[in-house]
């Protein structure tokens, strides 16, 4: 459900502001909006230190689950949290270029191994000094064969494929048309040297870090003192301004807020004023909803969508259509029980509300898989008697002829889909004439949804069929358009009607995806399963099991991976696309983020307490 909001305009002294923007973090209810978008920096800045204590929190947790055997080592102690952010990220920019240097002398080793670990540079230098010139090539072997005669050439030890040839010659100029070896700046013994000073820096610097790793918990109490700093900036460098001597700024908070707000604002003396939002499209979406609806708000997060003010919330509806859409495009009951399986073993590491949907979504899955008989693709394990009489023909996966079922089953889901969305527009409208025309869009849907079977399935269309067009086209036409012109509207609404009818068709063909993604998962299934295993496992020996276990593990992981982007894709869209686009909703909302400072107790900062 979308909270009711209320947009507020507040008034405060210059000389209480901080104290304002204080106590308004402490309220954590106004979502402030800015009114005056000149800075001067310092809101960057603190978005900078923001960034940075992030980079090394993150740096950190790459090694924190490394065994830290520090017994004997002595620690580095930071005395304020930025100079350890500052110092993990110089030893990163350590590490990043020893590793650099570290590969620049593994490749000049590699040079002294092909052409000879005594080989001294300065040498050749002496040589051409003197007139003769030596020149380095990697050649392949019919090349460097065809050179015998024609030039004075040393051949050395084949290396990888290739013949190291020095080409010896009294004329500068004297090359050829291949790409020549660059020679190392350093002797062999000083690139050795070099090496091990490198690799004990690198190893400094991981131990660095891997002691750093108990100041974390530190480290994750700053940064949220950071983002407090940043967020009251940004407050202050947005509020207006009255002659200097009055600060003023605009925000919206929760009509059941609005009584807190209140209480605050007469007893830190605030001016305030408290309005119904005169721009609709402005205001931020607080959406709010039992907690077994909130189950989808993973998804919503994932792919960032807020209905606007006025549109409809979506998650209720999302979410019954999401777990039936899931159960069919994965329908594998095998599946679904190793969803189970893992999200019960990571349990810890997830939020509650994204546990309770993969088992939501794991369920209906499992569900689907026993009424379809489809248990890891596996025909032998749904023929099973126990499991077999569990199984419905119609939407069975092997051994029945059900597709043109499966078909009209997708169809019909989608027509019952968008009738949701238009009934539900009916209810907004309840009051113009507009719900009428959205009576005519549901019987346009089922009118459509007898013209897809008889085109797609072959079904005839009943007699009564025609008469669902000619009322819902009526409807529409009359009542789309609300217009002081009756035929201006109607000419609009019948203008705008036969694309309107395109598109709804092909928005319930879009629903046989649903049959088609589903049985595509079962077959491709199957297909490794018969690969893998044709002959059952009868006389294979325990290497050969083992080996089968290993690709039926892969086979199966790659399908449940293509399962569950083809929900993504498919399971996704019906929502976004179809569904929403009938009933109406753009997602062009703004979410609600309320000021709310962690860091503040009693009008007054806390200190941030160094935690190991």
């Amino acid at each position: 459900m979308i909270v009711r909001m209320k947009e507020i305009l507040l008034f405060t002294t210059a000389r209480a502001v901080d104290d304002t923007i204080l106590q308004l973090g402490k309220l954590g209810v106004v979502d402030i909006k800015e009114i005056d978008a000149f800075g001067n920096g310092t809101v960057e800045r603190r978005l900078e230190a923001v960034n940075r204590t992030e980079r090394a929190l993150s740096i950190l947790k790459a090694y924190a689950q490394r065994k830290n055997d520090a017994k004997n080592r002595i620690k580095y102690a930071a005395s304020d949290p930025e100079q350890l952010v500052g110092r993990v990220l110089q030893t990163e920019e350590i590490k990043r270029k020893g590793l650099e240097r570290l590969g620049e002398l593994e490749q000049g080793l590699t040079w002294y191994k092909v052409w000879g670990k005594k080989v001294k540079v300065k040498d050749l230098a002496k040589l051409r000094k003197k007139g003769l010139y030596l020149r380095l090539y990697l050649l392949d072997r019919p090349l460097a064969d065809s050179l015998n005669g024609k030039h004075t050439c040393v051949q050395l030890t084949e290396h990888n494929g290739k013949v190291p040839t020095v080409l010896i010659s009294r004329d500068e100029a004297g090359k050829l048309n291949h790409p020549e070896e660059s020679l190392p700046k350093l002797s062999y013994k000083d690139i050795k040297q070099q090496k091990v000073r490198k690799e004990r820096q690198l190893i400094e610097v991981e131990h660095f870090l891997e002691d750093q790793c108990a100041n974390i918990a530190w480290l994750e109490d700053y940064l949220l003192l950071l983002k407090d700093r940043m967020l009251i900036q940004k407050a202050l460098v947005g509020m207006g301004d009255i002659e200097g001597r009055l600060k003023y700024l605009k925000g919206y908070l929760p009509e059941d807020s609005v009584g807190d707000f209140v209480g605050f604002a007469e007893d830190n003396q605030w001016g305030y004023h408290i309005a119904d939002p005169e721009n609709p499209e402005s205001v931020p979406v607080h959406i709010k909803n039992p907690k077994w609806i909130g189950i989808i708000n993973p998804v919503m997060k994932f792919i960032d969508i807020v209905p606007g003010y006025k549109e409809v919330d979506v998650s209720i509806y999302f979410l019954v259509a999401f777990a039936l859409f899931f159960a069919m495009l994965v329908g594998d009951a095998g599946y679904g029980l190793i969803f189970i399986l893992i999200t019960f073993l990571l349990r810890k590491k997830m939020s509650g509300q994204l546990r309770i949907l993969i088992y939501v979504l794991s369920g209906t899955t499992i569900i689907w898989g026993v009424l379809s008989g489809t248990y890891f693709g596996s025909e032998q394990m749904a023929a099973h008697p126990l499991l077999n009489g569990l199984i419905i023909p119609e939407i069975a996966s092997f051994g029945v002829n059900n597709v043109s079922f499966m078909m009209h089953l997708s169809f019909l889901i989608g027509a019952i889909h968008l009738t949701i969305a238009h009934g539900i527009r009916i209810f907004q409208f309840i009051n113009s004439i507009k719900a009428l025309s959205e009576v005519g869009w549901v019987l346009l849907v089922w009118g459509l949804f007898l013209v897809t079977e008889q085109l797609v399935l072959d079904k005839a269309m009943p007699e009564w069929g025609l008469w669902l067009f000619l009322m819902g086209a009526l409807l529409v036409a009359l009542f789309s358009v609300e217009s002081k012109s009756f035929f201006k509207s109607m000419a609009i609404s019948l203008g705008n009607l036969p694309l309107s009818l395109i598109s709804g068709f092909s928005d319930i063909v879009s629903y046989v995806r649903l049959f088609a993604v589903g049985m595509a998962t079962a077959a491709v299934a199957a297909s490794f399963n018969n690969m893998i295993l044709p002959d059952g496992t009868m006389g294979m020996g325990f290497v050969n099991l083992i080996m089968a276990a290993i690709a039926l593990f892969l086979g199966h992981g790659l399908n449940i991976v293509l399962a569950l982007m083809a929900v993504m894709v498919h399971g996704i869209r019906l929502n976004m696309l179809e569904f929403s686009g009938h009933l109406g909703v753009q997602f062009s909302g703004e979410a609600y983020k309320p000021f709310r400072l962690v860091f503040h107790e009693n009008g007054k900062r806390n200190n941030v307490e160094k935690s190991k």
